[in-house]
């Protein structure tokens, strides 16, 4: 095999292992067939923004759509996904496109836009920005857009990666480590709870509330909000995820949710470790301003908090 087949073979592979968790996801996975299955009539024309393998395109089509463009900027996924949609049948009906999500024109205005390009937190895939601006060019004014909200929400926590392995581990729980559990945090953003019961400190704050599909600009970073103790102990980070309203107006309760610690997500949750673990107290206030990043499709986020004075 020559240099540039085996690179090729690797990215498609890669590409495939990328996709594992995603369809192993139950939530995930019903929750767009349902809504999709519920929006799509003989007449619709979808398109599918971010399409992947092919899985939302290929809903789209079984649930009986005249046509359906599947667009991916990532040519091996997208060979990928002209694959499936041909071993499933449907490459008359399916137009994979290889393009850029923001830029693109298709042939004709579309009734439902579906897109899955949601991160950790929600927004730091660009979702509003590439669903926004597509909209603005190829989708109906009174076209359709799945999910139709995502909200990105934040809750302060004593969770760290470190305090935790020393209260799980049973060969070495009958010792003392406070002083380990001092220690401070690194500031900076992690992806992975262990499967664990998730209690914030204090009640969750919505960070960003986006409405998928509209055609404004995000405002702009920092985010500044106000969080409050409602039990006293110490934090040690900033927990985020999100929570997507799939169709509202017909189906409230069709959401998909990465709650922190559950399993069922294929999303991990956003753990944002501060540095020196703070003791705080019911009735404590902060504030915390985050720069998500999400107008360069970034997952450098920045946090900055101080606890408000009594």
């Amino acid at each position: 095999m020559n240099f540039s087949a085996q690179r090729s073979a690797m990215s498609l592979h890669g590409h495939a292992n990328a996709f594992s968790n995603m369809f192993q996801d139950n939530q995930r996975m019903q929750a767009y067939r349902t809504a999709i299955e519920k929006l799509v009539t003989p007449e619709s024309v979808v398109a599918d923004v971010g399409t992947g393998m092919g899985v939302l395109a290929l809903f789209a089509a079984r649930a009986g759509a005249r046509k359906v463009y599947a667009i991916e900027r990532v040519p091996e996924a997208a060979e990928l996904a002209r694959k499936n949609i041909a071993a499933n049948g449907y490459s008359d009906k399916i137009d994979v496109l290889v393009d850029d999500a923001e830029t693109i024109r298709l042939p004709e205005k579309v009734d439902i836009l579906v897109t899955e390009t949601m991160g950790t937190t929600g927004v730091d895939e660009q979702i509003q920005n590439l669903a926004g601006a597509f909209a603005r060019n190829n989708l109906k004014l009174d076209g359709i857009a799945v999910p139709h909200s995502v909200r990105s929400m934040i809750a302060p926590s004593d969770f760290s990666h470190l305090a935790h392995a020393l209260d799980s581990s049973l060969s070495i729980a009958d010792f003392d480590w406070s002083v380990l559990k001092a220690l401070p945090g690194d500031d900076n953003m992690s992806f992975r709870m262990p499967e664990t019961e998730f209690i914030p400190l204090g009640p969750p704050a919505i960070l960003d509330d986006v409405t998928v599909g509209l055609t404004e600009v995000p405002a702009a970073d920092p985010l500044r909000i106000n969080l409050t103790i409602d039990r006293p102990g110490i934090i040690r980070s900033f927990v985020m995820w999100f929570e997507a309203d799939m169709m509202p107006a017909l189906d409230p309760a069709l959401k998909i949710v990465n709650y922190p610690g559950q399993t069922r997500a294929s999303w991990s949750c956003g753990i944002f470790t501060v540095g020196a673990p703070v003791a705080v107290q019911a009735g404590d206030s902060l504030v915390v301003s985050v720069d998500t990043g999400r107008r360069q499709h970034s997952l450098n986020w920045s946090l900055r908090w101080m606890k408000n004075k009594s």
